[in-house]
Parts: structure tokens; C-alpha cells; sequence
């Protein structure tokens, strides 16, 4: 058995920690042990190898086995490893967790698998390094290096702008608008998981409310669906349709209430998701809350007719109390309300993602989100202020009398 030389440490080469090793760098094991094997066999009888000699040796057959070089650390896999590493920050110190750091690692658009797997590749790389503190602030630079690196910039950028956001005392609004089963729900729940959001509104619980303090004699626009207000309504000065006519008049009902929870977010000072049907552009002055919170409308879309009416059937199995047949009765005046909110966010320039085009909606919107915050001058202004605290001019030493 050969002896590894490292300085003043003699330690005698064992498979096992070589296998070990390579398996927490996400080697599978037939292929840690072959690497470990062929170590062995290539030491044979000799008694001693350096530190250097070994570390070249293991890392050729890395490349030798799998073509290109993947990250493996720095191959020293005998020395110890520190047990846990501990995050200090403003708060307070915590230890270091792959699960915390995926999480906020999703935020820049990155799927929850890739996240995962990228914060082990930050656990590796600290792990090897013998760290046993770090910074928040030196892990975000880490992370978005590595992002870098291994996904590309844009995702590096969006993830630091969403570290920035945390730093700004401003609250995050983002309305999600679309018709019926196009999936608003399901993406305002997800993306307030990923962002860490508290609070989550429908439309539908605005209208509700409304019902109950207006009578149907004195408001009959709230007391109807959004697509079977078409009998009672008669047509506007902005569509000929009466289905539309009647939607955008329960729309800009609802919105008042829509108003009112945005007002209120900005006075406390907390985020908050709004999702409905009635989130039309044409009745939310965007431009009123540009110096008090980050405002961003998305709208939702299916453009697809036949995937459109199976959301309906499987929005049946999950919820036998909505039935499909009520909605799939009214697909056209549906599809009609889909086509008024896509008219009306590409006139005021909003960004729209068909759900059933995507293969990730809340990576989606996770993305549309940041490049919309990465517009805004305060965010730029505090990267930019980041960016400049990393570069530290060397002091200048005093030269002797």
C-alpha cells in the first residue's frame, strides 16, 4: 500500500475515502470506484507518492473517464473536511444549508433540481476550501459566479438583482392577469413560494366581497362570471361585443377593490401577488406607484384551443365542484375575454407567457419578473454600488524617513 507524502503528513492511500470523495462530487459509484481502482493499480507496489503525484494522477483519469474535466475540487481528499459552515449575517450567524440557498437560487429563473444541484456545487467548493465561515455576501458573489459559469450570465444578473431587492425598503406587486383556466392561480401560488411573498389575493375574493355589500339591483355587473355578462350588457364605445362590454365593465368595478389592496401593501410596506381575470392595464394606473413600490403586470395566456379545454377537464379531477361543462358551454366567450386581455397588454407593453407553451411557468415568471425589476434605476443604481464596494483600492505603504 502506498503512503501519500503531504508535508509532514504521511497517510496511507485507501480506496474507500478516494470513493467517498468522489461520490459527494456527484460521481456515481461504479465510477468513483473505477477511478479508485485504477489508482491502486497504477501505485502497484510503490511506497511512496506525493501529494502532487497523486492529485495529477486522479485527476487524468477523471478526464480519462469522462472526456472533459467536471468539477472535483482539489482532489486532497484525505485531509478533513470542516463539519458545518457557518453563514454570518446581519441578524446573526446560521449555518450553511444547500436547501436555503436553492431556494433563493431559483429566483433567478433556474428550475428547483438545477438550484439544488448548483448549492451542492457551492457546498463542494466551501467544503473543499476548509471553509468554516463565510459571509451572505460572499456567498451570493459565489453563487452568482458559479451561476455564471455553469447556466450563463443573464441568470448570474437576475439572481443578483433579486439579492439587491432584498436590500431595498420597497415592496414587489406583481399582478398576474389572464381568462379563466388559463393557470393564474397555480403560478401566483409557486412564484410566491419561490420569492418568498406573504400574501396572495384573487380578484375573485374582491368580487365576492363586493356581492356581499352591493345588491344585484344596484351593481348587476359583479353578480355574473366575467364571460356570461353578454346578455346583460350592451356594447361600449371601445368593442362592439356586449361579452366584452360586460367584462370590462365588471373589470373596472373589481379594479377599485384591486386599488385598495395595492394602497394598502404600500402602506405596510409588504409584497404581495394579485391574480385575477380583471387585471386589466386600462384600469391600474401603473404610474402611481413608481416612487413606492416595484409594480410588475404579467398576463397569461393558452393559445392553444384544444390544450385550453383539457385544463378545464383536469380542473374537474382536482376540483369535482368545478365543472367542466360550465366553462367548456362558454369556451367562445372565453376565448374572446383571452383575446381583449392580450390586446390590451400588448398595447401597454406587458409581457405575456402562454402556460402551455412553457415547460416551467414560475421559472418563467421568476424571469420576467427580475428583467422587469433590472430595469428599474434604483436597482441599477444599487448594483452598481455593489459592484464598486467588491473593488477595494490597495493603501499605498509610507515610505521610510
Amino acid at each position: 500500500m502506498a503512503t501519500i507524502v503531504d508535508g509532514d503528513k504521511l497517510i496511507p492511500y485507501m480506496r474507500g475515502m478516494l470513493v467517498g470523495y468522489l461520490i459527494e462530487r456527484e460521481f456515481s459509484h461504479d465510477e468513483a470506484y473505477k477511478i479508485a481502482d485504477t489508482v491502486r493499480e497504477v501505485l502497484g507496489k510503490q511506497k511512496t507518492v506525493s501529494k502532487e503525484e497523486i492529485v495529477e494522477l486522479i485527476s487524468g483519469l477523471i478526464i480519462k473517464v469522462h472526456g472533459t474535466e467536471r468539477p472535483f475540487g482539489d482532489l486532497v481528499f484525505w485531509q478533513r473536511r470542516p463539519s458545518s459552515i457557518s453563514v454570518e449575517r446581519q441578524k446573526g450567524v446560521r449555518p450553511f444549508s444547500k436547501e436555503v440557498l436553492s431556494h433563493s437560487i431559483q429566483a433567478s429563473g433556474l428550475p428547483p433540481d438545477q438550484s439544488y444541484q448548483l448549492a451542492r456545487r457551492v457546498e463542494t467548493l466551501l467544503m473543499d476550501g476548509r471553509r468554516e465561515g463565510i459571509t451572505h455576501r460572499e456567498l451570493e458573489r459565489i453563487a452568482a459566479r458559479m451561476l455564471a459559469d455553469h447556466h450563463g450570465q443573464a441568470y448570474a444578473e437576475r439572481y443578483k438583482v433579486w439579492r439587491t431587492w432584498g436590500d431595498v425598503d420597497r415592496p414587489l406587486m406583481v399582478l398576474i392577469g389572464g381568462a379563466s383556466g388559463v393557470g393564474k392561480t397555480t403560478l401566483a401560488v409557486g412564484l410566491a413560494n419561490v420569492l418568498d411573498i406573504p400574501r396572495l389575493v384573487s380578484t375573485d375574493d374582491i368580487r365576492q366581497v363586493m356581492r356581499l355589500m352591493l345588491s344585484p339591483e344596484l351593481m348587476p355587473a359583479i353578480h355574473a362570471s366575467s364571460y356570461a355578462l353578454g346578455e346583460m350588457s350592451a356594447a361600449d364605445s371601445m368593442d362592439n361585443d356586449p361579452v366584452i362590454a360586460g367584462f370590462r365593465e365588471q373589470a373596472k368595478v373589481v379594479n377599485v377593490g384591486v386599488r385598495a389592496i395595492l394602497d394598502r401593501a404600500v402602506e405596510e410596506n409588504t409584497s404581495v401577488i394579485i391574480d385575477g381575470v380583471h387585471l386589466l392595464p386600462d384600469f391600474i394606473d401603473i404610474e402611481a406607484f413608481k416612487d413606492s413600490a416595484f409594480l410588475v403586470p404579467i398576463g397569461l395566456a393558452v393559445s392553444d384551443r384544444r390544450l385550453y379545454e383539457d385544463r378545464f377537464v383536469k380542473r374537474q379531477q382536482a376540483a369535482p365542484a368545478r365543472s367542466k361543462h360550465k366553462y367548456l358551454s362558454r369556451l367562445e366567450e372565453i376565448l374572446k375575454i383571452q383575446r381583449h386581455i392580450l390586446d390590451s397588454c400588448n398595447a401597454a407593453d406587458i409581457p405575456v407567457i402562454d402556460t402551455a407553451a412553457v415547460e416551467d411557468g414560475v421559472s418563467t415568471a421568476v424571469m420576467v419578473v427580475a428583467e422587469r425589476l433590472q430595469e428599474h434605476a434604483m436597482i441599477r443604481k444599487m448594483l452598481k454600488a455593489k459592484e464598486k464596494k467588491k473593488i477595494v483600492p490597495k493603501k499605498k505603504g509610507k515610505k521610510g524617513k
